[in-house]
């Protein structure tokens, strides 16, 4: 399997595959469908939102993605925010490593974050922050 879809800066993995993060910092972004580039695309202006179609407003989890050693984007939901909160807030009482996937719901793949346990024998990484964005 290709897995050189994980380390694009909107990484999205398949069912099952894992990436380890670091938490960054959340953005609210307004977000539109353009009819011309035929994807989505952030709205720096109000002119821009004459030509787009289906605005919305998304929370924009940036994370540092550890299988790239770079920034990573991920959009949520408000659902989605509040289950990463959730794990967060474990992460911050027992420590651990953050892992990032997605799971098949229905027809959609949606984003889900799981907490894991460092293994006695894991050595800590001796990269600092800096180094890594």
């Amino acid at each position: 399997m290709d897995e050189n879809h994980l380390l694009k800066k909107f990484s999205k993995p398949h069912e099952g595959e894992y990436v380890p993060i670091t938490f960054v910092e959340f953005k609210r972004e307004l977000v539109g469908w353009s009819p011309e580039l035929k994807r989505s695309v952030y709205i720096g202006s109000e002119e821009e939102k004459a030509k787009l179609k289906r605005i919305r407003e998304v929370n924009l989890m940036i994370a540092i993605n550890h299988l790239s050693g770079k920034l990573s984007s991920i959009e949520l939901n408000d659902d989605e925010k509040e289950q990463f909160e959730e794990v967060y807030g474990l992460f911050l009482e027992k420590g651990g490593q953050l892992f990032y996937t997605r799971k098949k719901t229905g027809a959609k793949n949606l984003p889900f974050f799981e907490l894991r346990e460092k293994k006695i024998g894991d050595k800590p990484e001796k990269n600092l922050l800096s180094d890594m964005l």
